[in-house]
């Protein structure tokens, strides 16, 4: 029985050794999460970030009906950018930020990688393709006052419109931009807006799925 316990520990040393050797310990996650990206903070105001931001008149985000969008004033080292800010739960909030590198080599990424990951440790979540001309990584990190913020770097090398070509990197305040959604939600459902994208889903139906498709 002795000999048998003394086999389990071992055993378990030996798992414990090899799960730390795959995954080390994280420096900078937990309370250590980023706020800042070339001299904007998450959770300031448009009036708040001054001149660094290019305010326009009426700018909404894609597929996000909540929040604005404005471009980043030219800063060196960077080909251009642009801040995501809430509309509703608190108006010209900056809840994430969008940075464009000048520098578009994939030696740059794996420069900017390396050192990213000192800084805040392994990322979890891989969302690249098989083929190479997407790499993607994002850290899920939380800030000193426990708000999680995401930390996304991307390398693309392609054709397709919907991904920005070379290197960028996006920070996001996810707690900020989920209460604008929530509060979007909410003003929209009050307004009746919800049952007349219902009245629509149900005209699209009548049209038939080839009414959607190429021919």
């Amino acid at each position: 029985m002795h000999v048998r316990s003394l086999c389990l520990r071992h055993l378990l040393l030996a798992v414990g050794l090899t799960f730390a050797a795959c995954f080390p310990a994280r420096p900078g996650y937990g309370a250590d999460a980023p706020l800042e990206l070339v001299g904007l903070r998450l959770g300031e105001t448009l009036a708040e970030a001054g001149k660094a931001v290019v305010r326009p008149e009426i700018e909404r985000s894609f597929h996000k009906p909540y929040l604005g969008l404005a471009a980043v004033a030219p800063v060196a080292g960077y080909r251009s950018g642009y801040v995501d800010y809430g509309l509703c739960a608190k108006p010209d909030r900056i809840v994430r930020i969008k940075m464009n590198y000048a520098d578009d080599s994939l030696a740059f990424f794996q420069r900017l990688m390396e050192a990213l990951q000192v800084r805040y440790g392994e990322p979890r979540e891989w969302r690249g393709n098989a083929f190479g001309t997407l790499r993607t990584w994002k850290w899920s990190l939380r800030a000193a006052d426990g708000q999680p913020v995401s930390l996304i770097l991307m390398h693309y090398e392609g054709e397709d419109g919907a991904f920005t070509e070379g290197n960028s990197i996006r920070l996001a305040a996810t707690g900020l931009v989920h209460d604008e959604e929530v509060c979007y939600n909410a003003k929209n459902k009050k307004s009746g807006a919800f049952e007349a994208a219902r009245a629509e889903a149900a005209k699209n139906e009548k049209l038939g799925l080839d009414w959607f498709l190429p021919r």
